[in-house]
C-alpha cells in the first residue's frame, strides 16, 4: 500500500450549491440493524451538491461496524424540476462492515450528464417485513467541466496522492476521495481519505447555521460529529 504524505490538500468547496430542502434524508438512522454507534453514511455532503468532473464517478459510505451483513441497495436519481426523481441505475448489494466503494457505471455506458443533478442514496434491509427499519443515507452530485488549471496540474502529477490534492483543491469532492481511496487498504479511508473526510466536516456546516430551526441545526451538527469519527475510526 502506498502511504500518503503528511503534507496534504486542505478540501476547498468554494461556492457550494445547497441541496434542497426536501430531499436530505435521515443521514442514517440509528434504528433497525445497525446495532447503535455511527449510523449508515454517505462519505458525501448532505447539505451542498457535491462535484465531480467524471461521468463515471466512485461513490463511497460507511457501514456500521458490528452490524451482520444485510441486503442494500444503491441507487442514482436524477432530479426533475417539478417532477418525480428518474432512477438512473438501481444495484443490489450485500453490506460489509467499514468503508464501502461502488462505481455503478461500465466506462462504456454514458454515465452521468453535464448540466444535470443527480442524488444517490444507500438503503440497508434490516428486515424485508418492516421496511420502515431500513437505513438510509443520501446525497447530491453533479458533473462539471473540467477547469483548465486543473487538467494542466494533472498533466504533471504522477500518483493518486498528487491527484487527490489537486482535485481537494479545486473542491471536486467525489474525484479526491476516489483518489484517497486508491490508497487505503479495504474497508478503510487510509490517510488521504480520513482527512479529505475531516475535512469535509468543517465545510457542512452553513455561515448562517446559528439562524436555522434548532432541529436543523442539531441535524447538521451531528452530521458532522459522524464524520469526524468515522474519519478517526476508519484510518
Amino acid at each position: 500500500m502506498i502511504v500518503a504524505p503528511a503534507a496534504l490538500a486542505v478540501y476547498t468547496p468554494g461556492t457550494q450549491k445547497p441541496v434542497p430542502p426536501g430531499r436530505k434524508s435521515d443521514g442514517g438512522t440509528t434504528r433497525g440493524c445497525s446495532g447503535g454507534g455511527l449510523p449508515l453514511t454517505v462519505l458525501a455532503s448532505r447539505n451542498y451538491v457535491g462535484r465531480t468532473i467524471s461521468r463515471h464517478p466512485t461513490f463511497a459510505w460507511f457501514v456500521p461496524r458490528g452490524s451482520a451483513s444485510k441486503p442494500m441497495e444503491f441507487t442514482i436519481y436524477e432530479s426533475v424540476p417539478g417532477g418525480k426523481p428518474k432512477e438512473v441505475r438501481k444495484l443490489p448489494l450485500q453490506s460489509s462492515p467499514g468503508i464501502m466503494k461502488l462505481s455503478p457505471f461500465l466506462q462504456n455506458e454514458p454515465g452521468l450528464q453535464p448540466g444535470k443533478e443527480y442524488f444517490w442514496q444507500v438503503v440497508i434491509h434490516c428486515d424485508p417485513d418492516n421496511p420502515s427499519g431500513d437505513l438510509v443515507s443520501e446525497a447530491s452530485i453533479e458533473v462539471v467541466g473540467m477547469p483548465a488549471v486543473v487538467q494542466s496540474k494533472l498533466n504533471k502529477a504522477i500518483n493518486s496522492v498528487e491527484k487527490a490534492n489537486i482535485y481537494a483543491e479545486a473542491g471536486l469532492w467525489y474525484n479526491a476521495l476516489d483518489e484517497a481511496l486508491k490508497l487505503a487498504e479495504a474497508s478503510k479511508l487510509g490517510v488521504a481519505g480520513s482527512t479529505l473526510l475531516n475535512d469535509l466536516a468543517q465545510s457542512e456546516a452553513p455561515e448562517t447555521i446559528s439562524e436555522l430551526p434548532l432541529k436543523q441545526r442539531d441535524a447538521i451538527k451531528k452530521q458532522i460529529e459522524n464524520l469526524k469519527q468515522i474519519a478517526n475510526s476508519t484510518r
